[in-house]
C-alpha cells in the first residue's frame, strides 16, 4: 500500500464529463492551503437541434474531445527547477516529457465517478485510469455534488494565491492555513439535474435536507424559457449548449447579466402569507406558487416542486399563445421569482430551524450557492433580500464565479485534493456510479459507502 508521503505541494490533472461538458483541468496546492490553477477549459456539445442535452451527441462529444483537451492541459504542467531537456528527466520519475520539454508529473489523477449519464462518466473515468496507469500513480474518483458543495473552498485558495502571499519564515509558509468555508456550513446545490439543500458537517459528511420530489430547478428553468421566450430571440442565440437559463435571465431582466447593480426592484414576503400568495398579473391570468397549499412543517420544508409550475406556464402559453413580449417577460419575472423565493423559504426554514437547536460551534454561518442555476444574479438577490429579510443578516452567502458554478473540473481537481490529503484512494477496477447520494443516511448510503475506496497511512507531523 502506497504511503502517504509529506511535501510541500500537491498536483494533478482532473476530469470531468458527467454531462455534455468536457472538461479539464490541473491543480497544485501548496501545504499552506494556497492554489494555483494552472489549466481549465471545457468544451460542451452541441446539442441545439434537441433543446436539451441528447445523450448520444454529448458522449460522442467526449470522445472527439477529451484527448485532445487533455494533450493541451499536459503543456501547462509545471515545469521542473533545475532540469535541463537534454537531462534524463525520468529518472527520479516525477518528470514526464511534453512536446520534448521536461513537465512535472502529476501526483494523482482526479476524476468524476458520479452521478451523472454513464457512458459519459465512463469517457472520463476510462481516460483518467489509463493515466494512473501510464504514470503510475493514485487514481481519485469523486463525487460530482461534494465538489459542487466544495467549490467556495477551492476559491478561497486560489484568491490568497492571487494575493502574492509571501511567508516571513519557513515555519510560516508550511503552515496550513484554515480553508474557507469552515464546517458547518449550507449548500443550496441548484442545477439541470439536481435541487437539494445540504448540511456540510465535514469533508466526507453532507446531510440532505431538503430535494426536489420530481424535476430540477435548472431543467425546469430551461423548460419555461423555450416556452416563453419568443423564438426569435432563442434562435438569434449563439450558444452552443442547449441550455437557456442565461437567456431566460438575460430576458427577464433585459440588462442585469451585465451590470454589477442592476435594480430588480424586487421586494421579498415579509410572512408565510406573502410567499403562498398568488401572482396576480393584472392581464388575466395569476400564477401559484410551488406547495402554496402545504405549511411550513418539516416534511414541506425538505421538499422542492418544480413540475406543477411548469405544468401551470405550459398551459398558459398554450391558451395565450398571442401574448407579447412584453406580457412574456412579465410571466418570465414572476416565474423565475417565485421559483427563486421556493428555494430560499426552504433554506430560510433550515438555517432558523439549526440555528435555534445548535450549541454555538455547530451554528451555521454560511449558504453556498452552487451548481448551474447558481450563476443566476437574479437567485443571488433574491437569497440576500429574503434572509435579511427574516433577520438573518449575520449569514454569509457565498456564490462561486459563474465559470465554477457550472460543471467544471478545477472542482473536481479541489476536490480530490482534500480527499487526497485526507488519505483517501481509488481502486482501478472501480465503475461508475449513475446515482451516488451524498447523505450517508440515503438508500446505497453516501461517499465512502460506495465500493472501491483504499485509505493509505497519514504522516506523522
Amino acid at each position: 500500500m502506497e504511503p502517504c508521503t509529506p511535501r510541500r505541494g500537491l498536483l494533478t490533472l482532473a476530469i470531468e464529463t458527467s454531462c455534455d461538458d468536457t472538461c479539464v483541468a490541473i491543480l497544485e496546492k501548496q501545504k499552506s492551503g494556497f492554489a494555483r490553477l494552472h489549466f481549465n477549459e471545457k468544451i460542451t456539445s452541441d446539442n441545439r437541434a434537441f433543446r436539451g442535452v441528447h445523450p448520444l451527441v454529448a458522449v460522442a462529444s467526449h470522445s472527439e474531445n477529451l484527448a485532445p483537451l487533455v494533450q493541451k492541459a499536459l503543456r501547462s504542467l509545471p515545469s521542473p527547477v533545475g532540469i535541463r531537456p537534454s537531462q534524463d528527466v525520468n529518472s527520479d520519475g516525477q518528470t514526464i516529457l511534453v512536446d520534448g520539454r521536461p513537465r512535472l508529473r502529476p501526483d494523482f489523477i482526479s476524476v468524476t465517478r458520479g452521478p451523472g449519464m454513464a457512458s459519459n462518466l465512463a469517457t472520463g473515468l476510462n481516460h483518467a485510469k489509463g493515466l494512473a496507469v501510464a504514470w503510475d500513480v493514485p487514481l481519485l474518483a469523486v463525487n460530482h455534488m461534494q465538489a459542487h458543495a466544495l467549490t467556495p473552498r477551492l476559491v478561497s485558495a486560489l484568491e490568497a494565491e492571487k494575493l502574492a502571499f509571501k511567508p516571513k519564515n519557513e515555519e510560516d509558509a508550511s503552515s496550513q492555513q484554515p480553508q474557507s468555508p469552515q464546517f458547518p456550513f449550507l449548500s443550496l446545490l441548484v442545477s439541470g439535474g439536481h435541487t437539494m439543500l445540504v448540511h456540510s458537517k465535514s469533508l466526507n459528511d453532507h446531510a440532505i435536507l431538503a430535494e426536489s420530489i420530481n424535476i430540477a430547478v435548472g431543467d425546469m428553468i430551461d423548460k419555461c424559457a423555450r416556452l416563453i421566450i419568443p423564438s426569435d430571440i432563442l434562435s438569434a442565440d449563439t450558444s452552443d449548449s442547449g441550455a437557456y437559463g442565461p437567456i431566460f435571465e438575460e430576458f427577464a431582466f433585459p440588462g442585469s447579466t451585465e451590470s454589477a447593480s442592476y435594480d430588480y426592484n424586487y421586494t421579498p414576503p415579509a410572512r408565510r402569507a406573502d410567499e403562498i400568495k398568488r401572482f396576480d398579473s393584472g392581464q388575466g391570468w395569476v400564477l401559484t406558487p410551488p406547495l402554496h397549499l402545504k405549511g411550513m412543517g418539516e416534511e414541506a420544508a425538505s421538499q422542492f416542486e418544480f413540475a406543477g409550475l411548469n405544468g401551470h406556464v405550459q398551459k398558459l402559453i398554450t391558451l395565450r399563445s398571442d401574448m407579447d413580449v412584453d406580457s412574456r417577460r412579465v410571466l418570465a419575472r414572476a416565474t423565475m421569482t417565485l421559483v427563486f423565493e421556493h428555494l430560499t423559504t426552504r433554506l430560510v426554514f433550515a438555517l432558523q430551524s439549526n440555528n435555534n437547536k445548535s450549541r454555538k460551534r455547530n451554528k451555521i454561518g454560511t449558504v453556498v450557492l452552487s451548481g448551474g442555476v447558481a450563476s443566476n444574479k437574479f437567485l443571488r438577490h433574491v437569497v440576500r433580500k429574503l434572509l435579511d429579510a427574516r433577520g438573518l443578516t449575520d449569514i454569509e452567502v457565498i456564490a462561486p464565479p459563474v465559470a465554477l458554478c457550472t460543471d467544471n473540473a478545477a472542482m473536481i481537481a479541489w476536490t480530490a485534493m482534500e480527499m487526497y490529503e485526507d488519505g483517501w484512494r481509488s481502486d482501478l477496477d472501480i465503475l461508475t456510479m449513475r446515482k451516488w447520494p451524498l447523505d450517508p443516511k440515503a438508500e446505497g448510503g453516501g461517499i465512502l459507502d460506495a465500493s472501491g475506496w483504499y485509505r493509505v497511512p497519514m504522516p506523522k507531523e
